[in-house]
């Protein structure tokens, strides 16, 4: 048998290597092992939303057929006008329904967006989402590293002039940042653009995180809001975290005319579209304004959570900052500690808490660890107790 040498050149997943490893340690031990490592969130989507997709689900007719087939392949027409109405209130911009795709599973698309690019290299902030790298290796791309570090604010270094392979194609860029918080203003997309232009890059902004903010203070930016960005860039969204859509899959992108033709030229390839019933979820989650109270109730206590997490970090010693959005935080780990053994050795096997090593989101993120906002309460301060009690440094 003959099988790609590209998948040997791929780490497997981090994410379920630390899932297995607290599997083991939760039977050897017989105490399960708190989960603070992955961003799922720990309310299911709000009931009217549930209600809408079982509706829709129940019509008849509502299976029949493939949905790009049943339905207007960008969208159905409702949930594309609650996308332009969505961008309307929150960045003030005016889209138009060409500008917009709506798509399934975010990371299915991050991952196949990178195959729109003839070979070449894709620059990779480091540390970032784990899925970026093996998606361009895999589509026969380069890659090269880009730093973030505190002296950056944990925003990448995009030195597009100094490119020595001369063959830069695209670059990902996920805003707020998963996993250091890290949250990038205007002027830093303005200053962008212009290295986009003169090195004729695309933006792939992966914005899954896009309006998980705590307060008026942080305004992430959209691509819509710099004007000619849409042209070169693709604005990646998706409803898991903004709306705990985590096991149904759907989201959206935005950009120029042009850039959505070529993405469902190549969507259409791998892809049937996205259910009806799941876009009439959408529509419900976007337009009715007691989901939004509930997502913004829900923010409020994740804030709350998120100061107790801190507070309590902070008087073990642990150094971190606090994010002004993402549901994670970015803890830096004891002096004198690997951040994979830390986490391992100490946090895992003796104190039962399961977080992300740092480096497990590039080189970049060596001596840090993550962990997710997406515990109660309870569960918060029992981690706390139980990192306490195995504290030697």
């Amino acid at each position: 048998m003959k099988f790609s040498s590209s998948l040997e050149n791929i780490p497997d997943y981090p994410f379920q290597r630390v899932a297995r490893i607290s599997r083991k340690v939760t039977e050897r031990d017989g105490v399960k092992v708190i989960n603070a490592r992955i961003g799922i969130p720990d309310r299911e989507a709000p009931e009217t939303v549930k209600k809408a997709m079982t509706k829709f689900l129940l019509e008849e007719h509502s299976t029949l057929g493939y949905p790009c087939d049943a339905h207007p392949e960008r969208g159905i027409p409702e949930l594309i006008d609650a996308i332009i109405e969505n961008y309307r209130q929150k960045h003030a911009v005016s889209l138009k329904p060409e500008n917009i795709v709506v798509t399934g599973w975010n990371k299915e698309v991050l991952f196949n967006m990178v195959r729109l690019f003839e070979r070449g290299t894709v620059y990779v902030p480091d540390p970032v989402y784990p899925v970026y790298e093996p998606a361009s290796l895999l589509a026969n791309h380069n890659v090269k590293r880009v730093r973030m570090a505190t002296d950056t604010k944990w925003l990448p270094e995009f030195d597009f002039d100094g490119d020595s392979s001369g063959n830069l194609v695209a670059f990902y860029f996920c805003d707020p940042n998963n996993p250091t918080g890290s949250v990038a203003d205007r002027e830093f997309y303005v200053s962008l653009l212009e290295k986009m232009k003169a090195a004729g890059a695309t933006g792939i902004f992966d914005k899954a995180y896009k309006d998980y903010t705590y307060d008026d203070n942080t305004r992430p930016i959209s691509i819509t809001q710099v004007p000619g960005m849409m042209d070169h860039g693709f604005e990646v969204v998706s409803f898991s975290k903004h709306y705990n859509f985590v096991g149904v899959g759907l989201g959206w992108i935005v950009s120029s005319e042009e850039n959505i033709s070529r993405w469902l030229k190549l969507s259409s390839q791998y892809s049937q579209g996205v259910e009806w019933y799941k876009q009439k979820a959408g529509v419900e989650a976007l337009t009715n304004p007691s989901v939004r109270e509930e997502m913004q109730d829900y923010r409020k206590e994740l804030k709350e959570r998120r100061d107790t997490f801190v507070r309590g970090l902070r008087e073990l010693g642990l150094e971190v900052a606090i994010p002004g959005a993402t549901p994670y935080l970015w803890i830096k780990v004891p002096e004198g500690y690997d951040d994979e053994k830390f986490v391992l050795d100490v946090l895992i096997d003796k104190a039962h808490v399961a977080l992300m090593p740092g480096s497990y989101f590039g080189n970049n993120g060596r001596g840090y660890m993550r962990a997710t906002l997406f515990l109660s309460k309870a569960e918060i301060e029992e981690v706390l107790g139980r990192i306490e009690k195995v504290k030697s440094w």
